[in-house]
């Protein structure tokens, strides 16, 4: 724990928190400047040993990357075996000091098997994706397109998954340039994106050393003019009067506890010792509050919020395999109630509509209303109606009724088990795996979720 004296209330506040975590140093290169748009992806590979940069001190981001140095930094990423390998070519003798990464990773089937490697070609980008897929063994349904990457293309597949993975974006104007030249920086970007999650280009992965609430803590001692920069709040806390009512803060606990629409909240706990002063938002001793922090560009996070109660209460982002089927599992109870026809008094007389016999529904679903709501908390909206639809739903004498339906499942969702196949903040795909009753048997189903704002996760859509 750290304790903070009066000067430093305003900091602590508004979440000077790195008591949890410390900031990598990394090696700084005279040609990159602290606000270089790959700066933090370079240092975490300088600090992970991959790239070590040239002798003078500088890193050439804008050179390009040649076949032979992204082997070497593969090689140092995925920590390969370079002893023994038997792989020879005719352009890359035993005696070349990149020899034994190239050799590796062609063993290892990151690079085509050929007779030539070419190690001073310039790396380019089909050939980056489709080295990076191999390397990491990337994942993904190929259905990720760009207007300058026909299906017809030997990288297609590559590249699709590349950017399913969200390890590139391609360009604002839908293209990929396959062919295009990587550059030192950009390859390290990649690779990083690669290695470690907080540097994925979305809006809630958030790097420590890029970290706001993090940033703070630092910029107390090195920094202090710095210190609105990292501010965009809203509401009316009076900081300065706030200030004067804190004799010293000890900060507890830092945690992540909610993401939602692009932002990401923190939970903080905090013991006070306060002066006589009038103020309403910290109390004397232990005290909780809770930090939005917003993404408003590329690498750069501001603290947007802060509260005594949570803002947020779901998360958009992350959904594990385990709650994919649970949510599966209760859509299909869902179903299934409702084609039972609910609970409760029911009017039992069946009638005729046409040449379908109908039935009223229980108490429990016996609106067009009461219905939605229900197969809400389980579904899409989309999935909703058309389930509705589907089952053929009326409504007579002001009640709502089905056709007669009798029927179950023999797959048992509680047993099932789920891995992702490609995934967005607003949409994710798991392939689920069900046992069928207890015969030693399986259905594989695609399950799609997309995110609903102000409920959560839905199941919009299943198919074999």
């Amino acid at each position: 724990m750290k304790k903070f004296s009066k000067l430093l209330v305003v900091t602590a506040i508004t979440g000077s928190i790195l008591f949890t975590s410390s900031i990598a140093s990394a090696a700084s290169f005279k040609d990159l400047k602290e606000d270089y748009w790959a700066q933090h992806e370079i240092e975490y590979l300088v600090d992970q040993q991959i790239i070590k940069g040239y002798p003078d001190g500088t890193f050439l981001p804008g050179k390009t990357i040649t076949k032979a140095q992204a082997a070497v930094m593969l090689v140092r990423a995925l920590n390969l075996n370079t002893k023994n390998i038997k792989v020879t070519f005719k352009d890359v003798p035993k005696t070349h000091s990149s020899y034994k990464e190239i050799a590796a990773v062609v063993e290892a089937g990151i690079f085509p098997p050929s007779k030539e490697f070419k190690p001073n070609e310039p790396m380019t980008r089909e050939l980056m994706a489709e080295v990076l897929v191999n390397a990491f063994k990337l994942e993904g349904a190929g259905t990720k397109e760009f207007k300058d990457v026909p299906k017809t293309s030997k990288s297609y597949k590559a590249i699709s998954i590349l950017a399913e993975n969200d390890i590139t974006t391609g360009s604002a104007d839908g293209t990929f340039k396959p062919k295009a030249k990587v550059t030192r920086d950009q390859f390290s970007v990649f690779m990083a994106r690669a290695l470690n999650p907080d540097f994925l280009p979305n809006q809630y992965n958030i790097p420590m050393n890029v970290n706001p609430v993090i940033k703070l803590f630092d910029y107390v001692s090195k920094n202090p003019l710095g210190i609105p920069s990292l501010l965009d709040l809203k509401g009316n806390i009076d900081l300065s009067n706030l200030s004067k009512a804190i004799k010293e803060i000890e900060l507890v606990e830092l945690k992540e506890v909610a993401r939602l629409n692009g932002v990401t909240e923190f939970s903080v706990t905090l013991n006070a010792s306060l002066n006589d002063v009038e103020q309403d938002f910290l109390k004397e001793g232990e005290n909780k509050l809770y930090f939005l922090v917003s993404k408003k560009g590329y690498m750069d996070f501001k603290i947007t919020s802060i509260g005594k109660t949570p803002h947020l209460k779901e998360d958009d982002s992350i959904v594990t395999s385990k709650e994919a089927v649970e949510l599966v599992s209760g859509a299909n109870k869902a179903y299934w109630y409702v084609v039972s026809g609910g609970e409760g008094p029911r009017n039992l007389e069946n009638f005729m509509v046409g040449d379908l016999e109908y039935r009223y529904m229980g108490e429990t679903l016996d609106s067009e209303e009461k219905l939605l709501n229900y197969l809400g908390k389980w579904y899409s909206p989309e999935q909703t109606a058309k389930l509705f639809k589907d089952l053929g739903f009326i409504t007579h004498n002001g009640k709502l009724a089905q056709p007669n339906a009798d029927g179950g499942s023999l797959l048992n969702w509680e047993k099932a088990t789920a891995k992702i196949v490609k995934s967005t903040t607003t949409s994710k795909v798991f392939e689920v795996k069900v046992p069928i009753a207890d015969f030693d048997e399986y259905e594989i189903n695609k399950v799609e979720l997309h995110f609903v704002t102000g409920e959560g996760w839905r199941v919009h859509n299943v198919a074999q």
